[in-house]
This record gives structure tokens, sequence and C-alpha cells, in this order.
């Protein structure tokens, strides 16, 4: 059955069975860190499922969409790779002979372990396709492995070559950089100068390649491309670096120009207002790590990006948001503007006290042109779809919407509504239900996750309070930008 990416992440659900594994395998003492290919005799079947189906492992008849003898597994994951229910990332070319899955070599299967609600990826990934940013798609899927059933896990696109190809057509052979805490400390995209005033590419290699801060996805063995001088050049340009005026230069329209000249800035502005309203910390925010940055070049010179690079912001990770918090933070009444005043308490737990430092949020903010084009595109998100009716609608408990696709498989994952769930999730079936439909605040240990639809109530609350004050400075409409926004085509 051949299938197109639409058609598979148009899927309400999937049933993914492997079978032929290794019993002890199945739920090992310490999570699987390095892929562990299928044993002869071993095979990965997908099929459609039907959400509201009572069975763990449904029939799949003669619907089989997928099936192959040939992958690998790991447990894939930062804070949760210990959790008693691990995410799942499946290579369906280990040896690059394999089979793919609507186009796709890596189906990845995120256990969704800190949000009770099941839903919250699913929300985040919806809000950024709508704001035309370049992000993931998303559906749900069930796993067993050997007929035991693991639980419901979200399924999120994998940032790689396929997705660059589908994002930007024939410019998919530029340098893809995964941020992450690293060797050099965490993916600030900070300058970074030596001693000797040398801030090239080679001060954001880490000498560890195991252990990078800005991780090369792509191009690796091409000595060309992966001296990270184009990733040292963005960081110059995000800095300012050899304008005039001191901090006065980030107000300029050369520090505009030149950021335009290098950023899909509009794209990126747009990320930032659904990921502010959110409350989605875990990325270039608090951490700051979890985001990917391409440099795809320019339309028709596909292989010089690194001569003259162009970068798009790519998000990722988003079961952290929606008021879930671990260090007594409110998310939902977080500065619009000033975002690393929001990391205090974050920084008390993780950072010695420090705020996080993100100068591409602060530094493009202080520019007016660019500050009122992200107001406008918040104000039109919390008009269309960042309010409380607009997202109890697409949550619609009992109406068809997000909780009808992950109630009953979630459900399926204990016997009792109060029983401990025996795929390692850590919320009952009951606190599902009062989390995910009825918007219950719940806490666990450390965490405190608020009902989806009463943290909206309060961002949306508290975000319309702050754009009041704003707009003295910052009339509604200054932009002269017009929303919803497609992804700009590449200059």
């Amino acid at each position: 059955m051949t299938m197109t990416k639409d058609e598979f992440f148009g899927q309400p659900l999937w049933m993914v069975h492997v079978t032929g594994w290794p019993e002890e395998a199945i739920r090992p003492p310490e999570p699987l860190q390095k892929p562990v290919v299928a044993p002869p005799g071993a095979r990965l079947a997908l099929w459609p499922a039907d959400p509201a189906d009572m069975r763990h492992i449904p029939s799949n008849g003669a619907a089989t969409a997928f099936q192959t003898p040939t992958f690998s597994l790991v447990n894939s994951g930062n804070r949760t790779l210990w959790a008693p229910k691990r995410s799942w990332k499946a290579d369906l070319e280990p040896e690059g002979d394999g089979e793919r899955l609507a186009g796709m070599t890596k189906l990845n299967l995120k256990a969704m372990f800190n949000d009770p609600s099941q839903l919250r990826e699913a929300l985040a990934w919806r809000l950024f396709a709508r704001a035309g940013v370049p992000a993931s798609r998303h559906t749900y899927a069930k796993l067993a492995l050997n007929a035991t059933y693991l639980g419901l896990f979200s399924v999120v696109e994998q940032v790689d070559k396929r997705f660059l190809k589908d994002r930007f057509g024939g410019n998919d052979e530029g340098n893809l950089y995964k941020a992450a805490c690293g060797q050099l400390g965490c993916a600030t995209l900070e300058r970074r100068v030596g001693d000797g005033g040398d801030d090239g590419g080679s001060r954001y290699i880490a000498p560890d390649p195991g252990d990078q801060t800005y991780r090369l996805m792509t191009n690796e063995d091409d000595p060309a491309a992966a001296t990270y001088d184009d990733l040292a050049r963005l960081v110059r340009v995000v800095d300012g670096a050899g304008l005039p005026g001191g901090e006065d230069r980030f107000a300029s329209d050369g520090y505009r120009r030149s950021v335009e000249g290098i950023l899909n800035v509009r794209a990126f502005l747009r990320w930032a207002g659904v990921n502010v309203l959110i409350g989605s910390w875990d990325n270039y925010f608090a951490t700051p790590s979890n985001y990917f940055l391409y440099n795809s070049g320019r339309r028709g010179d596909e292989r010089g990006f690194a001569a003259s690079p162009y970068f798009t912001f790519i998000p990722w990770d988003y079961d952290n948001s929606f008021g879930i918090d671990f260090f007594g933070t409110r998310w939902q009444d977080t500065d619009l503007v000033d975002w690393p005043s929001n990391t205090g308490s974050y920084g008390r737990r993780n950072s010695g006290g420090a705020r996080s430092r993100i100068p591409l949020v602060q530094h493009l903010l202080r520019n007016r042109d660019f500050l009122r084009y992200y107001l406008d595109h918040l104000e039109f998100l919390l008009d269309t779809e960042v309010n409380p009716d607009a997202v109890a609608a697409v949550i619609g408990a009992g109406g068809g919407g997000l909780w009808d696709r992950v109630a009953r498989p979630a459900f399926l994952e204990s016997d009792t509504p109060h029983g401990w769930p025996f795929s390692g999730r850590q919320f009952t079936n009951d606190e599902v239900w009062r989390s995910g439909h009825e918007q219950h605040e719940l806490r666990r240990g450390e965490e405190k996750a608020e009902g989806i639809v009463h943290y909206v109530r309060m961002r949306h609350d508290s975000a319309r309070a702050q754009l009041a004050v704003l707009r003295r400075d910052h009339p509604a409409g200054s932009s002269g930008a017009s929303f919803p926004a497609a992804l700009e085509p590449l200059p």
C-alpha cells in the first residue's frame, strides 16, 4: 500500500505491532540507548486503528498499511529516557536498505510521560501548522511488542532530509543543526569569541563529538560544509556585530536588514508568539535547547548555502506546554516581551540562579519593526486560535475532537480507574480523565499540570492585559502584516 505523508498523519490512530522481538527487551531494566537491530524473524507492522476499539491490539485483517522485517529500535528522550514508560524510535533503514513508510525512514513514538491529558503535543503542532511555521506533523499510535500492549503514543514527524525536501524543495541539501545542552553549555546562540578575537565556526564545535551543543545532522563528512562557519555567521548577525550605535544598534534599520538577510525572521517571530502563549519552556526559552536551525541557502543556488547562508528555525518537543511546570513558574502570566524575566525559577533550580540568555529573542524584540510584527501576530492568535472556546472546541470532549482519539487507547493502559497503569504511565485513568476531559489541575511530585482550557483562559487574559499596555506605543496593525501567514518562500 503506497501512502503519502498527508494520508499517514491524517489517520487519527495507528496500531504499531512489533513481533519476534526478544522477550527480555520488551521492558528492559535500562533504556536502549543504542539502536538494536531486529533479529531474524522479527517484523514491524502498522495498520489503521479505531480510537473507540476496546481491544488492546485490534486485528489488522487485510488492512496492513506497512510492514517490514528490516528495522531497529531505540529509546529516545532526555528527561524521560529513564521513565517507566519510555519513548521509542524505529529506524526503518538501519543499514540503508529498508523500506520507507510514506517516504519516512524514522517513526517517532513519544510516551507523553509528563502530560496527563495526552493532548498537549497534538495541540501545539496544530497551532504551528496554522501559524505558517515549518514544524513536524503529528498523529497517535497504539504500540505493542510481542502482543504486549505498551500504550498510547504521540507520533511526531522526524526532522530529517525528507522533512527538508517537503518544506524547502530543491534546497534540501543544506546544513541542519540540532540544538541541545552539551559540552559548550546550552544552545543559547550567544556569540563565542576567543582571546584573540576569533569567533569563527570552530568556536561552536565541542571537543567531544558525542556531546555537541550544536550538532550538525547533515553534511557531516563534507569538509567545506562542516566548518560551522555558517552558524557563526548567523550568531554574529544576531549579535549586531560590526553595526554602529552600541546597545541601540538593535533598533536600527541596518540591524533589521542584516538579520532578514540571513534568517526567516517572520517565521521565527510567529513561532515565538505561539511558544510564549502556550507556555512551552523546554526549548529556546528557559533551557535553551530542543530546536533545529536549517541553513537552506537561497533559491537557485542550492549548493551555495555555505557561502550565502539563509536559516530557518524549526521547533521540537512540545509535551511540556499548556501549563506543565516543575519550578514554581506561572507560565500563563509570563511577560510577552521580556522572556528571560520569566525564567528565574527555572534558573535557580538548574543554572545557579541565572536567567536564560536567548539573544535571538531578546535582540529581535528590541527592533520596533520586528516587535510590531510579533505583537500583531500575538493578537491574531488570541482572536482566533489561543482562546478558551477555540481550544475547547479542538479538544472536543465527546464531540469528535482530540479527546475522543486518545481516551480509549489511554484507558486501555490500566484495568481500573485508579490502578497503576501496567504500561508504566505515571497517571491513572482517573487522572487522565480529570486532566484531559474535565480540565482539572493535577499535581504529581514536583510537577504541576494545569487543566489545558483553564491555562489558556488565564494566558489569554494575561496576554490581553499586557497587549493593552504595549499598544500605547505599538498600535494594532502597525506592522502592516496580514494573518494567517504561510511559510515564506526562500529568497
